[in-house]
């Protein structure tokens, strides 16, 4: 069990236990790639123990993780589960923290990336079946996490690339430049 990559085990005192996989298939299955991200926002809204407990249903690898998470009887009744709401929370944010975003230095800290209003996990199955030459399973069952983890051993200098990128003052200076040595070429 690989939690650095985001896969959890929750365990009761009387031994059973429930795995939870934040793998880009079980994602996909969260909803459209529109409502992956509307969920993920939810966990850290008012409604996010409801939205905690439908992540970690989707994300069980057992049948029954109710006895755990709780379960609707009817209409505006939940029956509560053995893990208390906040505690669903914390572990549904991290499922799709390293589902949805990855965070392939555990450790490093989150941020730098850019806003998207869609998640859309086939492109990333697809990628990993070609960058990686794994199965449709195999690129299934990749967290994010995983995914960016393979991405970098196999492409190192992609990220040094990145930076090779001037910043916008470091372009008008480059540009400033030019133009003086235009300037004085003329002359």
């Amino acid at each position: 069990m690989l939690v650095e990559s985001g896969f959890v085990r929750v365990g009761e005192s009387e031994g059973r236990e429930w795995t939870f996989t934040p793998s880009l298939g079980r994602i996909a299955s969260l909803g459209t790639p529109h409502e992956i991200v509307a969920l993920y926002a939810g966990l850290h809204g008012p409604k996010a123990a409801q939205e905690a407990a439908y992540v970690l249903a989707c994300l069980c690898d057992q049948d029954d993780p109710f006895p755990l998470i709780g379960c609707q009887v009817r209409p505006g009744l939940w029956e509560s589960g053995l893990m208390p709401p906040a505690q669903q929370i914390v572990i549904a944010r991290h499922l799709m923290q390293h589902g949805i975003c990855g965070k392939a230095r555990p450790g490093a800290s989150a941020g730098g990336g850019q806003f998207s209003q869609t998640f859309d996990a086939t492109e990333y199955i697809a990628a990993a079946r070609v960058h990686f030459g794994l199965s449709s399973a195999d690129a299934e069952a990749l967290s994010m996490t995983e995914f960016q983890t393979m991405f970098e051993m196999k492409y190192p200098q992609a990220k040094e690339k990145a930076r090779e990128v001037p910043t916008r003052e470091e372009y008008r200076e480059r540009i400033r430049a030019l133009e003086e040595k235009r300037g004085n070429q003329g002359r």
